[in-house]
């Protein structure tokens, strides 16, 4: 998994994703597994995570120290419409992800998301890299970061106390096949 600057990738973190790390006290850990990327939290993710106070408090420290940059929602008309058209044809979808799908649509950032089933069709389309918790695991194994064991745990964490829902069938990592993540 060798970079250079030229394949440096800004990744836009949503709630969920967020959250499985923080009921996993390993949200500490995400800016190391995506390192050298950088991991960016919009506005609109930062006030879903907000609403829960707890959650702010473990997110809060990454974002003062620098390791997970806020961003506010750009200012840029075609990104602006795309958020509204989203949220026209697809309303149930939260405010966070979709502010990642737009973004990501006009400046190839990654969109990392739990949630495939609204953001995957919408990413396949617009030819946008995402990754889900799982895949993100799967780096941390391949860096050596987590072992399997490690990540089965956190599999159960995120289920029991987030009620995540991974591909079926997925109860430990071995069950599991990341898509090509090479772009890491």
């Amino acid at each position: 998994m060798e970079n250079s600057e030229s394949t440096h990738k800004i990744i836009l973190l949503d709630c969920d994703l967020i959250s499985h790390f923080i009921a996993n006290s390993a949200i500490n850990d995400l800016p190391q597994i995506l390192s050298p990327h950088e991991c960016v939290v919009l506005d609109y993710v930062y006030s879903e995570v907000a609403a829960r106070p707890t959650r702010l408090a473990f997110l809060l420290p990454l974002i003062n120290s620098g390791s997970i940059k806020k961003m506010d929602f750009p200012e840029d008309v075609e990104i602006n419409k795309e958020f509204a058209r989203i949220k026209s044809k697809k309303p149930i979808i939260g405010d966070g992800e979709r502010a990642c799908m737009a973004v990501a649509r006009f400046t190839q950032d990654v969109v990392a998301s739990s949630n495939f089933r609204d953001i995957a069709p919408y990413c396949t389309e617009h030819k946008i890299l995402y990754l889900g918790t799982l895949d993100i695991l799967s780096v941390a194994v391949t860096k050596g970061t987590y072992n399997e064991k490690q990540c089965d745990d956190f599999i159960t964490t995120a289920i029991k106390y987030n009620k995540a829902k991974f591909p079926p069938g997925v109860t430990a990592m071995r069950y599991y096949t990341p898509k090509d993540l090479s772009f890491l």
